[in-house]
């Protein structure tokens, strides 16, 4: 009986800690996650759960957050990720009535993060496909990847998770993970080209992008087979979402802010400008000769 009262006692004790708070959020936010931003969120709060442990919430205080996320300063936006989900943690404590006031975070700011500026060629991406096609397995499914972010302008994890029964009369249906904005993707000879090549030899069922196993892909998984095509290309400092960057830039200079808006997802045109600022050149005249 001691011993039951005593292992009740720890379990109502541990539970008022910010670990179990964390692994309650979690629990709390998963079905509202994609599968990548499962993978980044709970490896974020898995450092969290390990620098808290001897913390209860109400013992969180602006000056212990600011500690924290000291070490984060030098990488702006890692600081900002882990500043937004001590932030949400600590007012799902809250809700739990385990304490009170304001958030302690919101008296720390968020770091500028710079745009990312690198732009995918035309010779690279040429380079990147022949160097997926050298490898043994998977190759061709890399290269139709690469090709559907191109044109669609959609996020790694929303691309390896189109279905055959998003592929509509007039277009291609997508979700997206991140953001939940619904578009359709209308039917261009090159989106035809790439999604009927994703059929060849096999049946229009499950995910458009397979594995030769028959499996659909993982985000880890493509993102593997990208960096090893990078090394066999000899690229360096490039991104798997700099195709989606590119993709958004083509359509800014064939349609316009708007038309980038719209393919990206975007809320607002503000958005756009910020993901596509100095992606491209700026197209000047030159002066005239005196």
């Amino acid at each position: 009986m001691y011993r039951a009262l005593a292992d009740l006692t720890e379990r109502e004790r541990t539970s008022n800690f910010v670990p179990a708070v964390i692994a309650r959020w979690i629990e709390s936010k998963r079905a509202e996650w994609g599968a990548k931003t499962a993978v980044d969120q709970e490896r974020i709060a898995t450092k969290m759960a390990s620098s808290f442990r001897e913390f209860q919430p109400a013992q969180v205080t602006t000056p212990v957050c600011a500690q924290y996320l000291k070490q984060f300063a030098a990488t702006p936006r890692t600081h900002n990720m882990h500043r937004s989900i001590l932030r949400q943690v600590l007012a799902f404590a809250a809700l739990e009535g385990l304490r009170e006031g304001y958030n302690p975070i919101d008296n720390i700011q968020t770091k500028r993060t710079p745009g990312r500026r690198r732009l995918v060629t035309d010779d690279e991406i040429e380079s990147l496909k022949v160097a997926a096609l050298q490898a043994t397995r998977n190759g061709e499914a890399l290269v139709q990847m690469i090709d559907l972010a191109l044109i669609t302008g959609q996020r790694i994890s929303d691309v390896i998770a189109w279905q055959w029964e998003d592929v509509h009369e007039d277009g291609l249906r997508v979700t997206q993970g991140k953001t939940k904005e619904r578009l359709l993707i209308e039917w261009t000879r090159p989106l035809r080209r790439v999604v009927e090549a994703c059929a060849e030899g096999r049946e229009k069922e499950g995910h458009l992008l397979k594995t030769q196993s028959g499996l659909p892909y993982r985000y880890a998984g493509i993102r593997s087979a990208w960096v090893r095509a990078c090394e066999r290309a000899g690229i360096e400092d490039l991104n798997i979402h700099d195709l989606r960057g590119r993709a958004g830039v083509d359509k800014l200079q064939r349609d316009g802010l708007e038309g980038a808006k719209d393919l990206l997802g975007h809320r607002s045109i503000k958005m756009t400008e910020h993901y596509v600022d100095g992606k491209s050149e700026r197209r000047v005249k030159s002066g005239r000769r005196r």
